[in-house]
């Protein structure tokens, strides 16, 4: 282990140790005062120590008084070694302390739950506890405990909390994963009592492979074999527009999925599980797809080839049912009364059922836009943008900037602005003109080339053994070649 490592560790525990004995004491609140005080009574003890009990060293040739020649060292052969029992007749016990590696094992034998939390912004450790059902005294207990090991100042949006409850939801512990494979933590002990603990982050990424052959649909035989519901819905919508499953998949068709996964030591699972394969055999067709960041920053899935699939805006991005009240092209507006070119179309439903995004992308607006009212605008890939008019409201963390992804929930239905009922304004634009949202319009795939592909494939080979099958596709039996006229003429 590096000794900068050792030096850290060493100062934590002593940073722990010296609160537990202010805080025993009742002085916890003057415990920087005190830390100077020992410092300064510690040199003083030193240089005490330096004239009272370091001499001088003898002068050459003279023996000191006190030390005998060992000829004449006296030694007392019935001399008995004396033993005291003053402990009495039990051994002391070490306190036992809950660790942990006990809360995951409880966790594992439904003894206690574990819960996932994540810094949102702005988020406090007091506030997400709060939101947990943890008191607000409790709160800052356990965050002036964590604050010996960590400046909670410096939690960043996105940081994982791990929270360990009693089944009647009361507070076992929590566990945050730091840099360097470190991770800091407190815990109740059976006394009531919180204890700062700083250990090995042992948590690592694990990967699952599911197999399977679809019986009668493809989302029961996969919920059959252990897939969450989450992960059905993400394939479904990943392979959109390549497969239709209500209608394409029949018994017999096969299905490979990798997935990822966080464990700790003892093998406990944290929070949900990432798609990294979609592998699909149908009687038509072969389809595999590898989830691969790119250098935009954007996940996405790709096929052995490196493009990702074409995707078709959705034509009513509503998750319900729709009644088309206006159509694109000119009309007599309702409330205007004049005819008017209508740039989209209006599809009523009743209020607050949830809007979609029509594809992957990025806001570009999100507010109040005159007669739209709420509204919001997606710029996507290929060129093309969406725009969503008269919603009731949009989705809490949403903002200018924000990227979403295709059949994710932006906002609710609604009626502000210049609106006659519940409906949402839908409207694609390609380049700088308005199209017929009911139209061809497609999101070309992006193709990875270069550098990017090599890191692409090179990561796709390293997940699925079968990769280089899934490169070469089927492999085309070679013709038989026909004799030429010169072979013909030899053989007469």
């Amino acid at each position: 282990m590096p000794i900068k490592k050792i030096l850290k560790t060493a100062v934590r525990e002593s940073r722990i140790v010296r609160y537990k004995a202010y805080k025993k004491v009742g002085v916890i609140r003057h415990r920087r005062q005190l830390d100077m005080t020992v410092i300064f009574l510690f040199l003083v003890g030193l240089v005490t120590i330096s004239f009272f009990f370091i001499k001088p060293a003898p002068q050459m040739g003279v023996l000191p008084p006190e030390v005998l020649p060992e000829s004449e060292v006296i030694v007392n052969p019935d001399a008995v070694e004396k033993v005291h029992f003053d402990l009495g007749d039990e051994p002391v016990e070490e306190e036992k302390k809950t660790s942990l590696a006990d809360l995951e094992k409880r966790v594992q034998e439904n003894e206690a739950q574990m819960r996932v939390l994540s810094f949102g912004k702005g988020d406090t450790l007091s506030a997400l506890l709060g939101d947990e059902g943890i008191s607000t005294a409790e709160s800052l207990d356990i965050a002036e405990e964590l604050s010996l090991l960590t400046n909670l100042k410096t939690l960043r949006p996105g940081t994982t909390v791990l929270l360990f409850l009693n089944n009647d939801d009361t507070f076992l512990g929590l566990s945050i994963p730091m840099r360097d494979n470190q991770a800091v933590a407190v815990i109740r002990n059976d006394d009531g009592t919180l204890t700062p603990v700083s250990h090995e982050g042992r948590v690592e990424k694990v990967t699952e492979r599911i197999q399977g052959t679809v019986e009668r649909t493809f989302a029961g035989s996969a919920r059959k074999n252990g897939i969450p519901d989450t992960i059905i819905s993400q394939i479904t919508g990943v392979l959109d527009g390549e497969i239709d499953f209500s209608s394409d998949i029949r018994a017999g068709d096969t299905f490979d999925i990798i997935l990822e996964k966080k464990v700790t030591e003892s093998g406990l699972e944290l929070g949900g599980k990432e798609l990294l394969f979609i592998g699909l055999k149908t009687a038509d067709k072969e389809i595999y797809r590898y989830a691969y960041t790119g250098r935009n920053g954007t996940p996405g899935f790709y096929s052995p080839a490196g493009k990702s699939g074409d995707k078709e805006l959705y034509k009513r991005p509503v998750k319900g049912r729709t009644r088309l009240s206006s159509a694109y092209g000119r009309r007599r507006h309702p409330i205007l009364l004049y005819e008017i070119f209508h740039h989209g179309v209006d599809l009523a439903a009743p209020k607050n059922t949830p809007i979609i995004a029509a594809a992957d992308g990025t806001i570009t607006q999100l507010g109040r836009k005159g007669a739209y009212g709420k509204y919001i605008r997606i710029r996507h890939a290929g060129g093309f943008q969406t725009a969503y008019g008269h919603m009731n409201g949009y989705r809490g963390d949403l903002k200018t900037g924000s990227k979403v992804k295709r059949g994710e929930v932006i906002g609710y239905i609604g009626s502000t602005g210049r609106s006659t009922g519940p409906h949402v304004h839908f409207e694609v634009w390609k380049g700088k003109k308005t199209v017929n949202p009911f139209g061809r319009n497609v999101i070309l795939g992006h193709m990875l080339t270069g550098f990017e592909l090599e890191q692409f494939q090179s990561f796709a080979e390293s997940l699925h053994p079968d990769f280089m099958e899934h490169l070469a596709g089927k492999i085309v039996p070679v013709p038989r070649s026909k004799p030429t006229l010169s072979t013909q003429k030899r053989k007469k």
